[in-house]
């Protein structure tokens, strides 16, 4: 066998990863930690997309109306807590993750109801020891104060957060270290069917395999092929805050009518964020994250007086019908897709790349949802 060296020479690899978020980060990490010569390839730098953001909430869906999407998503929860340590012990780098739990306020009487059956809900469909409770009292006075809560709230300890960037970096310094020849800025023109990758410039690069994972990029990379939609972009404004007095940073997540606010290790508190289906310039920020950082204020009072430092927007991939597309790319060699964890992507994104690596080795993940699979979504439409 080759030399990983002799294969970039001639731009010849086992697996070509097209995309520097996160889940094409993962997917090079485990892939060049099986001994296989991998290339990233990402048209600006790693992150520079709708990872590289500020927020890093990894929240469970309610455990009611359970189905293989939640299973998916609560599977990728409880392993990524180790998946993290065995990461940091490898690089010496904190990816800033804690399980730090969720608190959601009940402000009207007719969702306490909806409350009450998640909690019971979660004893049947989320293992031991993590529980979705209805709270009456505030646990943290200043984060959550009684008056956001008359009804009370709603409290998850399953709920974590990372350091979105600081992961990024941990899982670079990963794949560094296993030779993945990494590289930046450069853009992909075409993707062929016979699974020729086309660099902006002439080259070419040759795989065994490629893994599309360019987020809401992929659905155009792709082509207009298929009979239907692959999906779109939805951007997405999110800040953060530099409190007037310290936080607590494993006070829990606090949601709060779409509007997230999480305490981060450096002292920062991340509030986010919009879903903007429609938009003019996708990192530009605006009149809608002011509102979001006002709703946050008013949320918590350890914000009251908290300065902005980072402003920052970013587009998050939304496949049609809103399920993961993970799997094989009809009608393209040796080509799979693993894209479209939306607002799920941090939680999932190591389990998607797993499941793509298993597939791309002749398996079929039992844990892998049949809607994930682009096969069952996706109609040529030259068949039409």
């Amino acid at each position: 066998m080759q030399s990983i060296s002799a294969k970039a020479a001639e731009n010849t690899y086992d697996l070509a990863v097209i995309g520097g978020g996160v889940t094409g980060l993962w997917t090079a990490f485990y892939a060049a930690r099986q001994g296989l010569s991998v290339v990233l390839i990402e048209k600006r730098g790693l992150g520079a997309g709708a990872s590289g953001g500020v927020m890093g909430a990894l929240m469970p869906h309610q455990p009611t109306g359970w189905d293989g999407k939640k299973q998916f998503q609560l599977d990728g929860l409880l392993a990524l807590e180790e998946e993290i340590a065995e990461l940091e012990d490898f690089t010496g780098l904190s990816a800033g993750y804690l399980r730090c739990g969720r608190l959601m306020p009940v402000r009207v009487a007719r969702k306490r109801p909806f409350a009450e059956n998640w909690a019971k809900a979660s004893e049947t469909n989320w293992p031991h020891p993590f529980r979705w409770r209805v709270l009456d009292e505030t646990p943290l006075p200043r984060w959550l104060p009684a008056d956001t809560m008359p009804f009370g709230a709603n409290y998850d300890d399953l709920s974590a957060r990372v350091d979105p960037r600081k992961l990024l970096a941990a899982l670079a310094e990963g794949f560094r270290r296993h030779s993945v020849d990494i590289r930046e800025n450069t853009a992909v023109e075409t993707l062929d069917p016979d699974g020729t990758v086309r660099l902006a410039g002439g080259d070419r690069i040759s795989a065994g395999h490629i893994v599309l994972a360019t987020g809401w990029q992929s659905f155009a990379l792709i082509g207009s092929g298929f009979e239907q939609s692959m999906g779109t972009g939805v951007k997405g404004q999110a800040a953060l805050l530099r409190p007037v007095r310290p936080v607590d940073p494993a006070a829990p997540i606090l949601y709060d009518d779409g509007v997230y606010v999480i305490a981060h290790d450096s002292g920062d508190v991340a509030v986010g964020s919009t879903s903007e289906n429609s938009f003019d310039d996708p990192g530009s920020t605006d009149e809608k994250l002011d509102a979001v950082i006002a709703a946050a204020k008013a949320l918590s009072p350890a914000l009251e007086g908290a300065a902005t430092i980072e402003r920052w927007a970013g587009i998050r991939p939304k496949a049609a019908g809103r399920d993961p597309l993970i799997g094989p790319l009809p009608g393209f060699r040796n080509t799979f897709l693993a894209t479209g964890g939306f607002k799920i992507g941090f939680g999932i994104a190591h389990l998607m790349a797993k499941a793509v690596l298993a597939q791309i080795e002749g398996g079929n993940p039992a844990f892998l949802p049949e809607s994930f699979l682009p096969e069952t979504r996706l109609r040529s439409a030259e068949k039409t």
